[in-house]
């Protein structure tokens, strides 16, 4: 998401319910709505819900949304944490930048979908995340709403989801949810940009799934000019098996038509591909998704790398370039 910018107001309507049925529960529902008036990322208000002991987390079902009346470019990420340590906020609590949140309730971040728009509407955005392992859980969940239209006008944010829990083992499997694919570009799909994030393996793990979802936006606010015509962007993750010479660093690379060999090489694997269509002022949202029938195994020194590609018709000669803002929120369930 793009960094914080002034407040000018805010104005709340919250709603929050929570439902656990014991020991054996198997579903907690949740319901977080605000509605703000910033012009920027200035407010995160938290909503809690609070868990029987005992769970461990199967999947996270239902659906995100925003509510912008704006033309421009709004943006929000909605996303659900589990508090690690016995602090959670009171509903709608507001504590500042994730820095302050994370120091006031520390916490894993177990979902985090990304909603853009670009017209006055709603944008609703469906969420199914399914772990191949249960994944043990303490007492408080929290949704965190995030979001803005940037220019002041009243903007909801909603998030309606069901989590599937089942009783926890005596022993569970340890394994963790890793954000490392996630990131935003600001792409020319004229230009036929390339962008990537790179992660370089530190021991051997397995893979058990991959969850999340991409979204892109173009039109006004987006910084650039608005391509002409029809627009593409792929999201993919790449195994590059020994090594990634050409990335020698955890990261983003861009602008670099060089670095793009690696993708047909025989040593690297394509382990999953969505893709963003747009024509002229668009903001399409996938979901991103695989489970493998078995467990990928990643050695140590592999590189797991996120590939942005964007791509558009071609536009006559002497326009400034295009422009459109991408963004991943990918998690991998891991071994540690």
């Amino acid at each position: 998401m793009l960094p914080d910018s002034a407040l000018k107001a805010f104005l709340p309507v919250l709603l929050l319910a929570g439902l656990c049925t014991g020991a054996q529960a198997a579903e907690v529902e949740i319901n977080a709505s605000a509605t703000t008036v910033t012009k920027g990322l200035t407010r995160k208000p938290l909503f809690p819900v609070h868990l029987e002991p005992g769970q461990s987390l199967v999947g996270i079902d239902g659906y995100v949304e925003t509510t912008s009346p704006s033309e421009q470019f709004s943006e929000a990420l909605i996303s659900l944490h589990m508090a690690t340590s016995p602090a959670c906020p009171t509903q709608a609590e507001d504590v500042g930048d994730y820095a302050a949140i994370n120091a006031h309730f520390p916490n894993i971040t177990l979902a985090a979908p990304i909603v853009k728009q670009n017209a006055p509407d709603h944008q609703r955005i469906p969420v199914h995340i399914h772990l191949a392992r249960p994944f043990p859980l303490k007492n408080c969940l929290f949704v965190i709403l995030d979001g803005s239209d940037f220019v002041g006008k009243p903007y909801t944010m909603t998030a309606h989801l069901h989590v599937t829990t089942t009783p926890t083992q005596p022993s569970p499997e340890s394994f963790e949810l890793n954000g490392s694919m996630s990131d935003e570009f600001l792409m020319s799909p004229q230009k036929h940009e390339t962008a990537y994030k790179v992660y370089h393996v530190p021991k051997d793990r397995m893979i058990f799934s991959i969850d999340g979802n991409v979204a892109a936006v173009a039109g006004p606010g987006v910084v650039f000019r608005t391509p002409l015509h029809w627009w593409v962007v792929s999201h993919s993750v790449f195994l590059e098996h020994g090594g990634c010479p050409q990335f020698p660093h955890d990261g983003t690379y861009s602008d670099n038509p060089a670095l793009d060999a690696f993708m047909f090489e025989p040593q690297t694997t394509t382990l999953h591909t969505a893709y963003l269509k747009g024509e002229g002022i668009s903001y399409p949202n996938a979901a991103f998704t695989l489970q493998p029938k078995e467990p990928i195994l990643v050695h140590k020194g592999d590189c797991l790398i996120h590939g942005v590609r964007a791509m558009g018709a071609d536009e006559p000669g002497g326009r400034p370039a295009d422009g459109i803002n991408t963004e991943s929120q990918i998690f991998m369930e891991m071994t540690p």
